[in-house]
């Protein structure tokens, strides 16, 4: 009997082991109120642009004869039923009616001719075409938007998947929460970000629990970063709890059986 009765205590004791405190699933445990966190200088974490990267160009003026001659893809489309769309809002869109730097590093844009874009930061490559396009016009306003601006988000969250981003940046945090945030068996001090570059791709484990994630040069991803939420190291025993529970209830019932019978 004494044999059941330790087996016993030792499954309770590893349930109780095994259950989370919820501290694990809180971000950012460690600030206070009225904190001011510093966080690495944006040069550090922008974008740069690079062979591959589709750019979004439009170049207007007060004339717009000089508009269609300069945008012959027009902004807007107008479908069947007369209502307006943007096509540049679709991943096929963006790659049919976007700028792609080619091998070289150049765009090509109409009547324009080739633009060296490869190396120049994201929030500066407006500039640069801007300076092309005052060579031909004057007073023309020039607008340029990374297109494929995606993240893939994997792991424990609710809804992995693909991500596109578009504003100029977006954070780890941002991302998790684009996938309707991580899961119960999600280990928030364990999330990986994978950033390819042309050497190869380079690893970052990101602590989301702690402020100091703010230091990391991942916090702000870029484009076609992979954030991998892991599992915590309990997630096997969280998933079989209910089989273990109901095991160590049949083996209590069966221990008062027994104690009944050798009355």
């Amino acid at each position: 009997m004494r044999k059941y009765v330790k087996l016993l205590l030792l499954g309770s004791l590893i349930l109780i082991y095994s259950c989370r405190s919820s501290k694990e699933l809180i971000y950012m445990t460690d600030t206070t109120n009225n904190e001011v966190i510093n966080r690495l200088p944006v040069h550090e974490t922008e974008h740069i642009i690079k062979t591959g990267d589709i750019l979004y160009v439009s170049i207007k003026s007060i004339n717009p004869e000089v508009n269609q001659i300069f945008n012959p893809e027009s902004n807007m489309e107008v479908n069947s039923m007369g209502t307006g769309f943007q096509k540049y809002t679709t991943p096929s869109g963006a790659y049919l009616y976007g700028y792609e730097v080619d091998v070289d590093g150049f765009i090509k844009l109409p009547n324009l001719g080739k633009i060296k874009v490869s190396g120049v930061p994201q929030s500066g490559v407006g500039a640069v075409v801007q300076k092309k396009v005052d060579e031909y016009l004057k007073d023309a306003i020039v607008n340029v938007k990374l297109l494929n601006y995606k993240i893939t988000v994997l792991g424990e969250v609710k809804v992995p998947g693909i991500y596109y981003n578009y504003n100029n940046s977006i954070t780890v945090l941002e991302a998790i929460a684009l996938a309707n945030g991580n899961t119960d068996y999600a280990s928030i001090k364990n999330v990986m970000v994978i950033r390819p570059y042309p050497e190869g791709n380079k690893t970052f484990l990101l602590d989301v629990s702690s402020k100091e994630v703010y230091k990391s040069e991942a916090f702000y991803l870029q484009p076609n970063d992979y954030v991998m939420v892991r599992p915590d190291k309990y997630k096997n025993f969280q998933l079989n709890s209910q089989a273990y529970s109901l095991f160590f209830s049949s083996l209590s019932i069966l221990m008062v059986a027994l104690g009944l019978i050798l009355k």
